[in-house]
């Protein structure tokens, strides 16, 4: 249940590529507000935006044109250092493909997030055991990504987002590599902790199992929200 603040807020926005001399318009004229607590899922076809709207919301990308606010904060008056460091404070990104570190064990895994912010320290390593036993990982903390299975390996991506304590969690198809048991759980997951966490979660998906279990859809045609 939203709690009506004001995260992230798209006015007019915009994003146009150009391979070669072809013109590819993702996004048009997309309005769009997400507010704390949200839960909610960038629905569509292949190629309707889904990719490109969740790359603007985590501001790896920017708008061709239009403007993004965060809270009060028109993220094109940052410069690139002071982006990445808002990013590194206030978001959480779930990749596709878990992209975990495969030498690392799981522990590692997570303190890593940590440690880009705050450096290498045993506290670091503590936080991310108690997270990885809260998450139902507490028998598989020394296991390396290579000895885990799909659905241990998303919890592990999942406590990597949390484990900084941002303000949201974006993940782009993060159920695409599970077949749809595990796929649901970790949907049901997530939801536990936007509820319990207070945790905004944004992702893309076309699973409809998953979407039945999401309160909250947007839907991309052609780069356009359809009303």
């Amino acid at each position: 249940m939203s709690e009506d603040k004001k995260l992230i807020e798209f006015q007019k926005v915009n994003k146009t590529y150009f391979l070669g001399t072809q013109k590819i318009e993702a996004l048009k004229d997309i309005d769009l507000t997400i507010n704390n607590q949200d839960f909610i899922a960038i629905i569509g076809p292949s190629g309707s935006g889904k990719s490109s709207m969740l790359n603007l919301v985590s501001f790896i990308d920017e708008p061709s044109e239009g403007k993004i606010l965060y809270g009060d904060i028109n993220v094109e008056n940052l410069k690139d250092k002071d982006i990445a460091q808002f990013r590194s404070n206030k978001i959480g990104i779930i990749f596709q493909n878990f992209n975990l570190i495969p030498v690392f064990s799981a522990t590692e895994n997570v303190a890593l997030a940590l440690q880009i912010q705050n450096g290498n320290n045993k506290e670091n390593i503590e936080k991310s055991k108690e997270l990885l036993n809260e998450l139902g990982l507490g028998n598989h903390l020394n296991h390396r990504p290579n000895y885990l299975s799909g659905g241990q390996k998303q919890r592990v991506a999942i406590a990597r987002a949390l484990i900084t304590n941002p303000e949201i969690i974006i993940a782009d198809e993060p159920t695409s590599a599970l077949d749809s048991k595990t796929g649901i759980e970790i949907i049901d997951l997530m939801k536990k902790i936007n509820e319990t966490k207070k945790t905004t979660f944004i992702f893309s998906t076309h699973d409809p199992r998953i979407i039945n279990q999401v309160e909250k859809t947007i839907e991309l045609i052609d780069g356009q929200i359809k009303k």
